[in-house]
Order: structure tokens, then sequence, then C-alpha cells
């Protein structure tokens, strides 16, 4: 058998193998397309506009130079240890952007938000929830937010965009002032950060932090504004 395929010229081999390439690149987008879902949004003038007004704020949010996701929250017992703080944040950076979810497409620009193991899809009728364990949904009306602005003592650095209001000191005396025991005692800035707590009855709580203040209560306004826009019949359902 080989010395029979050898008696082929070079070229032939090549054809062969490009239209080996092309049937497997066929193959494979059949199998995308067959699990990909396909999501079309018609709106009325209202809705287009509200859902406008949400993308612009989303994108106040989207070009914050940091953002962060806080894992978890924790009470300090000795304050001068830990720059005169009354609370530790564990958090981790995170992505908020302009993104699709994998294996969907549709006629609409999504924000997509990291919070962790899951990921948040920010659509016009309601917040697709994807983690390693499948997909979920919450309507807007499920959606509670809270926007409060946060001092917090920076050691990682000052962000571009960020407000400093204050500096403390990496180890503090009872006074707050310079704990002179310690030679490394480095001054450090506080600045203010805009939190953004996300919560619902079906599983959401999360929190964000954003390195430029003021821009939280504007997505959250948007967001209540496009949910009072909304028909009934799609606030009314769940997945």
């Amino acid at each position: 058998m080989i010395c029979g395929l050898a008696k082929f010229p070079p070229w032939v081999f090549a054809i062969l193998s490009c239209l080996g390439i092309i049937a497997i690149f066929i193959a494979y987008q059949r199998d995308i397309l067959a699990k990909t879902s396909v999501i079309f949004y018609e709106f009325d003038q209202e809705m287009e506009k509200a859902y406008e007004l949400f993308l612009q704020k989303a994108n106040q949010i989207v070009s914050c130079d940091r953002k962060w996701h806080i894992a978890a929250k924790g009470q300090v017992y000795d304050r001068k240890y830990h720059a005169g703080a009354n609370s530790l944040v564990k958090r981790n950076n995170t992505f908020i952007e302009k993104k699709e979810p994998p294996n969907v497409k549709t006629n609409v620009e999504t924000i997509a938000i990291g919070v962790g193991r899951q990921t948040l899809y920010f659509f016009p009728d309601r917040i697709f929830v994807y983690d390693y364990n499948g997909v979920g949904a919450v309507n807007y009306n499920n959606l509670n937010i809270n926007v409060r602005q946060s001092q917090f003592i920076e050691s990682d650095g000052v962000s571009r965009d960020a407000k400093i209001v204050d500096y403390t000191w990496k180890y503090v005396n009872k006074k707050g002032g310079p704990d002179r025991r310690f030679k490394d005692n480095s001054q450090l800035p506080i600045c203010l950060y805009d939190e953004i707590t996300l919560t619902s009855t079906y599983g959401i709580n999360e929190v964000i932090q954003l390195s430029r203040y003021g821009v939280g209560e504007e997505f959250n306004k948007a967001i209540q504004f496009l949910a009072n826009k909304l028909p009934k019949e799609v606030m009314s359902s769940e997945y």
C-alpha cells in the first residue's frame, strides 16, 4: 500500500491534506452552530432609549482603570498592625467589559462582570449567570443593588482615576500617627472607591469595587430605569 501511494506526486498529498483540514473545520463549525443559541431583541422607542442609557452608564464602569471582586471581609482586632483599618478585605482583580456569553449570538451589546467563579451577563430583560454548574437567569425586578462610597487603604499602587482623600501609615500608634518601632513604616494613601453590592432572591450575592467613585450610582439608576420599561410579562417570568 505504501509503495502504491509513493507513485503519486507530492501535490496530490498537499491537496488531500487541505481537503482534510477543510472537512475538519466544517465539522467544527457545524458543532458550534448546533450548540449556539440565538437571542434576538426588537425594541419599541422607550425600551431602546432605556437600554441605550444602560449601555452608556455601563461603559463608564467598563472604562474604570481598576475593578475588583470582593470575595470576603473580616474584622480587624488590632488596628495598629493593619494601617488603622477597621476591617480586612479579600479582593481580586476582575473584568467588566462588553462581551457575549459563550455559545450565544444576539443583536445587542451585552455587559459581562466577573464575580469569582461566576460571570454575570447583563441583557436587556435579565441577567444570565454563568458558572461551572450551568446557566441561570435573574430578572431585574428580583435584583437588589446597593451602591456606597468606601475609603480603602491602598497598598498596591494608586489607579489613574482614583481619588486620594487622606493618608495613613502601615503601622499606626494609638493616636493614629506612625509607630516609630517599625523601620519599614511607609505612608499609604487612602482612596475613595465605589462599591456595588448585587443581591437577589435567587442566589446572587456579590460585591464589586471600582477605582473611580461616582459611577456606580449612575449604573444603578440606569438599571432601575430599564427595569421600569420592561413589559410586565417579561418581568414576571423567571428561569
